[in-house]
């Protein structure tokens, strides 16, 4: 028994490991992150390539440093507030039996989402700045006894991406920018491992309830923890065909990490017929971020009102994520993702009704990456709607505070997954979110 159960048991316990890749779980496009400017998060996101009111510009479009003056610094902060329900509808264990456990209602865990950005002109013609912001992450949490806890207990992303970049006035009409990006992605993933289904999916019961593996009580978990450093780089163009009305490209290029970390397990008494399989170990998983494409368009109508519109494209390439454990009896696991690209398409305006106030809504259609077929309880994604509000108060001529709030409007998300493991996950997620931003730009 003891030359099958380490096979099995690897096929069982480690194909949810190689999530490691995939721990991030996101109030946004799969688990991409869109809160990077206070101003354009009020529109949601219809100014991004054209806006260019900041240095947050840095990472939409780089090219919009060009029409920025002296030095400017901004920051802000986006907290998201999420929350996520599990309605279950016939969850079965690894033989078909009803699955115990909690049922959710919020899976979400709150975040703070940090930026910062700077811009300072060289020549008359060249501007250059740095930005730090966190493009992908947010995270899920279930309780311990969860009814999905042997496909996602926890499952965190954290990505910082450091941006300096370039923009260079061609003429009144055209300005070009290009950047490049050092970007740390951090990730933690845990899920719990029903013991007596991995053995007896191959050996007897009485030679399972001999070693003291009792269904749905033997369990042990696996916690994984990854970082890596990775880079990538970003363009764009400002074309100002006329005063007032404005067209920017932009296009930001794929990073393609490769996350190394430890593998740690929990194992109950009995478990030691699976050695040398659910020890301790090393390992390696890839994680490839998208790359994305905007187009968008700015037309001040008169002096106090301002239109904007954006379709943003995300090139997500993650057919399949695998790892490879240091470990030679834990065999490499794979597992099917399937994320297709996405459009987002934003629309949203700016008025003033007086010099130090500016007043903006949007709203915007985000596609999600997520075929209903492959839903996984850590990445409980679906298409979404977004209405946005925000204002800008400039008291003085050297300092501005932007505000915004967003409200996310999720489709249903039903899911019909079986795990590594065996067991079947049966229900639907009802998932919204309130997110709240803040800025603060200085000018010199």
């Amino acid at each position: 028994m003891r030359s099958i159960l380490p096979r099995i048991a690897a096929g069982a316990g480690f194909a949810a490991a190689l999530s490691l890749s995939a721990a991030a779980p996101a109030l946004a496009d799969g688990f991409k992150l869109s809160e990077y400017s206070s101003r354009d998060f009020g529109m949601a996101n219809a100014g991004y390539a054209a806006l260019a009111a900041d240095p947050s510009t840095i990472w939409s479009n780089p090219a919009g440093l060009s029409r920025l003056d002296g030095l400017q610094v901004s920051a802000g902060a986006f907290y998201i507030y999420g929350r996520g329900e599990f309605e279950n509808a016939g969850a079965t264990n690894a033989f078909g039996a009803p699955l115990s456990g909690s049922e959710e209602d919020d899976l979400f865990n709150d975040k703070l989402v940090p930026n910062v950005y700077m811009s300072a002109p060289v020549t008359d013609s060249i501007t250059l700045g740095l930005g730090v912001n966190a493009p992908f992450g947010l995270a899920t949490e279930y309780a311990p006894d969860s009814i999905t806890r042997y496909q996602a207990v926890k499952s965190s992303l954290q990505v910082v991406d450091i941006n300096p970049s370039m923009a260079i006035e061609l003429n009144d009409q055209v300005s070009i920018g290009f950047g490049v990006s050092a970007q740390y992605a951090d990730a933690t993933l845990a899920n719990a491992i029903d013991f007596t289904a991995v053995c007896l999916s191959q050996a007897p019961a009485a030679t399972c309830a001999q070693a003291g593996l009792a269904p749905q009580t033997s369990e042990g978990f696996v916690r994984v923890k990854g970082d890596d450093w990775s880079y990538g780089w970003n363009a764009g163009v400002l074309f100002e065909p006329q005063e007032g009305t404005r067209i920017g490209l932009s296009y930001r290029s794929a990073v393609d990490h490769e996350l190394e970390g430890e593998a740690e397990f929990g194992t109950p008494p009995g478990a030691a017929i699976f050695s040398p399989v659910f020890t301790d170990t090393t390992g390696a998983a890839p994680l490839d971020l998208p790359s994305e494409a905007a187009v968008s368009l700015r037309h001040e109508v008169n002096g106090a009102l301002a239109l904007n519109a954006t379709v943003r494209a995300t090139f997500w390439d993650l057919q399949a994520l695998a790892v490879d454990f240091e470990n030679p009896a834990q065999p490499s696991s794979r597992e099917t993702l399937a994320y297709h690209e996405t459009i987002k398409a934003s629309v949203g305006f700016e008025y003033a009704p007086r010099p130090d106030w500016v007043v903006r809504a949007g709203l915007a259609y985000d596609e999600s990456p997520t075929p209903p077929d492959e839903r996984t309880p850590r990445v409980p994604d679906s298409d979404r709607v977004i209405a946005a509000l925000g204002a800008s108060w400039t008291p003085r001529d050297a300092f501005t505070m932007d505000l915004g709030y967003q409200h996310l409007f999720f489709d249903d998300a039903p899911i019909d997954a079986v795990g590594s493991g065996g067991a079947r996950l049966v229900g639907e997620f009802d998932n919204s979110a309130d997110l709240f931003g803040v800025g603060l730009t200085w000018r010199r």
